[in-house]
C-alpha cells in the first residue's frame, strides 16, 4: 500500500525457469579470499617449475622444425610408391599430423609472446615474430590482444574472446543457432575462416569492440599509442609471409601449396579457435560483469581438458595445463604441466576440469564430440534469479 492507502500496481516479475543441478565446475571462488590468492597459488608450486630452460625451449622448437620437414618428406615419399587409390589416405594422414604439428609451432609462438619461451626477450620475438609469421598469424599485435584477453577472462564487457551473447534464449535465431545445422555451419564458418573474421573484426570478442581489427595500429580498442610500430611490424611480418607462399605456389604450382601448406595451416587455425573456446566455455562455468569480476575469478574460470596424450603432447599440454597457464602465463609450457597437480589440490573444489569420455576408445574423439556438445549447448548467457554470475541457458 502507498501513502493514504492508495494501491499500487506493480510489474509482474517473470519467475527465472528451473535449471538443472550445475556441475562442481560453477564453484566460484568468493572475493575478497584469504584461502586462495596468486600468492599461495605460488607457493604451493616447486619453484623449479617457474625456471625457463633456452636448451628445452630451442631443443623442442629445433625438432617440431625436424617433424614438420618429416612429414613433408613422408607424404610425397609415400605418394610416389603407393597405388594412386591411396594417395587420399596418405594425404588425410599428413594433413591430420601436420596441422597438429603446426599447432605446436603456434603454441611456442603463443609462450614467446607471453614471455615463457627463454628468459631473452630479444630471442622470444624473434622466435615468436618468424613462428607466428610463417603461419599467417601477426605476432606482436596478436600477442597484445592476448594478454588482454588473460587480464579480463570471462569478464562480460572486456573479455576478448569467446565473449557469448546475452540474447534472450528463446528467440528464434537461438533456436537456430542451437540446432545441430546451426551448430554444423557455426563449426564450418570457425574452421574456414573464423580466426581471421577475428583477427580482422574482433568477432568473438566483446561486442563494443567488434569491427576492431588486428592489423590497424589505430584500433583503440585493442591497442595503445605505443603499440603502432609492434602492429607494423605484425603485418609486415604478413605481408612477407604471404609473399612467400605466392611464391612457392607459382613455383611449385597451386595444388602442391594448398595440399602441403595451405590444408594443415587452416587445421592449425581450426585447432587454436576450438581449443581456445574448450578452455574457457562450459556450460556450468560462470561469466561475471564488472561488479564481480575479479582477475583471479577470471583466471580460475579457466578449463582444463585433454585431447589425449599424443595430441597433448603434440600441442605442449596447452589443453590439460590451461588453468596453471592463465595464473602464471610466464611459466613454461612444462613447468605448467608439473605444477598442475598442485594447483589443483590447492585450489580444491574451486578448480575446473572436463576431460572427455572416450569415443571408440579415443579420448580425442570424446574431445571432439565434447567440443559438439559445447558449441550446441553454450550460445547465450543470462543472469538468474538469486545469482550474480551470468550463465549459459
Amino acid at each position: 500500500m502507498g501513502k493514504g492507502g492508495s494501491a499500487i500496481n506493480l510489474p509482474q516479475q517473470r519467475e527465472a525457469a528451473p535449471t538443472e543441478p550445475r556441475s562442481a565446475l560453477s564453484n566460484t571462488v568468493p572475493q575478497p579470499s584469504d584461502e586462495v590468492t596468486k600468492r599461495s597459488l605460488r607457493e604451493c608450486i616447486p619453484p623449479h617449475c617457474f625456471k625457463r630452460s633456452y636448451t628445452h625451449s630451442l631443443g623442442i622448437l629445433a625438432w617440431d622444425c625436424a617433424m614438420v620437414g618429416a612429414a613433408f618428406w613422408a607424404v610425397h615419399a609415400a605418394t610416389a610408391v603407393l597405388p594412386a587409390a591411396m594417395a587420399p589416405a596418405a594425404w588425410l594422414g599428413y594433413w591430420w599430423y601436420q596441422g597438429l604439428t603446426m599447432t605446436g609451432l603456434w603454441v611456442l609462438a603463443h609462450e614467446c609472446g607471453h614471455g615463457g619461451f627463454t628468459d631473452s626477450r630479444l630471442v622470444n620475438d624473434a622466435v615468436g615474430f618468424v613462428l607466428h609469421s610463417s603461419l599467417l598469424s601477426p605476432y606482436f599485435s596478436w600477442a597484445i590482444s592476448h594478454a588482454k584477453h588473460h587480464h579480463y577472462t570471462n569478464h562480460m564487457t572486456m573479455g576478448e574472446t569467446w565473449v557469448p551473447s546475452t540474447a534472450d534464449p528463446s528467440k528464434k535465431s537461438v533456436a537456430a543457432a542451437k540446432s545441430p545445422v546451426g551448430t554444423a555451419k557455426r563449426i564450418a564458418i570457425i574452421a574456414t575462416f573464423g580466426w581471421y573474421a577475428y583477427l580482422l573484426f574482433n568477432a568473438t570478442g566483446s561486442k563494443q569492440n567488434l569491427g576492431q581489427s588486428h592489423f590497424n595500429p589505430k584500433a583503440k580498442a585493442l591497442f595503445k599509442a605505443k603499440d603502432a610500430n609492434y602492429v607494423r611490424a605484425s603485418n609486415l611480418g604478413m605481408v612477407l609471409a604471404l609473399a612467400a607462399c605466392a611464391a612457392g605456389a607459382y613455383t611449385w604450382g597451386a595444388l602442391a601449396f594448398v595440399r602441403s601448406y595451405l590444408i594443415p595451416q587452416m587445421i592449425c587455425n581450426f585447432y587454436l579457435c576450438a581449443i581456445t573456446f574448450m578452455q574457457h566455455t562450459h556450460a556450468d562455468v560462470p561469466h561475471f560483469d564488472d561488479a564481480e569480476w575479479t582477475w583471479l575469478r577470471g583466471a580460475l574460470s579457466t578449463i582444463d581438458r585433454s585431447m589425449g596424450p599424443f595430441a597433448d603432447m603434440k600441442t605442449h599440454y596447452i589443453v590439460p595445463s590451461h588453468v596453471v597457464h592463465h595464473i602464471f602465463s610466464e611459466m613454461p609450457y612444462y613447468g605448467a604441466m608439473e605444477a598442475t597437480p598442485y594447483v589443483k589440490a590447492h585450489l580444491g573444489k574451486y578448480y575446473k576440469s572436463s576431460f572427455p569420455e572416450p569415443v571408440c576408445g579415443s579420448t580425442y574423439l570424446g574431445y571432439w564430440r565434447d567440443f559438439y556438445r559445447e558449441m550446441r549447448s553454450a550460445v547465450t548467457v543470462r543472469r538468474e534469479e538469486g545469482s550474480e554470475f551470468y550463465w549459459f541457458h
